[in-house]
């Protein structure tokens, strides 16, 4: 009962938030021109074609493809960075200056370099994505490793874990909270990139849309294809939520 009443408020205040931003965006439409703030009921339509025209699904998986080519290549190498910086402090100190640098530097300045060396294409999307979600995995899994508790391993050792089920038992149930707030991070933030990226350097993709539209004068088509991004990462979070880290509590359990 305790939980039903904590998840109804939880929903209450989405809603509210919701209807806040209705009600803010009802009164701009009233005092601006719909070149600047297009009404709802046009969003909405232009929702609606999107929705029923075959650019959707030309464009949606060129963006997608261009994100999960990136989320793998850098989750794969921040997993790997993150191992060894986590286990060995010289590697920590050498490669913490340089994932600390990779992360301040504007994600702009790297599609500017990327436009230099890759060229007007769908390239530097996947090379952006790489370079925004590798110092995140890296940093969280580096962290989870060096907070495993030290009395565990003792008891692995103690009682001769084999490391197959040390790694199950003791090391992953430690570094999998880090990796997956990290992973959700890198994904939402994957998905800003990949569009920004794309409307800097393609003419295809969701990018590509969003760039025809500003090209075009029509807001209403920027903000219809930027709702479809926010849903696109939330239906692709639920479902990396249900099917991927669904088991993570049960590693710890598991004989």
């Amino acid at each position: 009962m305790k939980n039903r009443g904590l998840l109804t408020k939880d929903s209450g205040y989405k809603l509210l938030s919701f209807l806040m931003v209705i009600s803010l965006w009802k009164v701009l439409t009233l005092h601006f021109s719909p070149l600047i703030v297009p009404t709802m009921g046009s969003v909405l339509a232009e929702i609606h074609k999107i929705l029923t025209s075959p650019d959707l699904y030309a464009m949606i998986p060129l963006t997608a493809g261009r994100l999960l080519a990136g989320l793998s290549l850098g989750v794969s190498l921040g997993l790997v960075l993150g191992i060894l910086m986590g286990n060995f402090s010289q590697v920590k100190g050498v490669l913490s200056p340089l994932v600390g640098i990779m992360q301040t530097v504007p994600p702009v300045s790297w599609v500017v370099l990327a436009l230099v060396w890759f060229g007007f294409n769908g390239k530097p999307a996947v090379f952006i994505v790489i370079l925004s979600t590798l110092p995140v995995i890296t940093i969280n899994v580096c962290a989870g490793f060096r907070r495993i508790d030290k009395n565990l391993l003792e008891m692995a050792s103690l009682y001769r874990f084999s490391k197959v089920k040390r790694l199950r038992h003791v090391i992953l149930p430690s570094i999998l909270p880090y990796f997956k707030s990290a992973f959700q991070i890198a994904l939402g933030s994957g998905w800003k990139i990949a569009v920004m990226a794309e409307v800097l350097t393609t003419s295809d993709g969701i990018g590509g849309m969003i760039k025809l539209g500003r090209l075009n004068v029509e807001p209403e088509s920027i903000i219809a294809w930027s709702i479809l991004v926010v849903l696109l990462f939330y239906l692709s979070d639920f479902l990396i939520g249900k099917f991927l880290f669904r088991k993570e509590t049960n590693y710890a359990a598991t004989p």
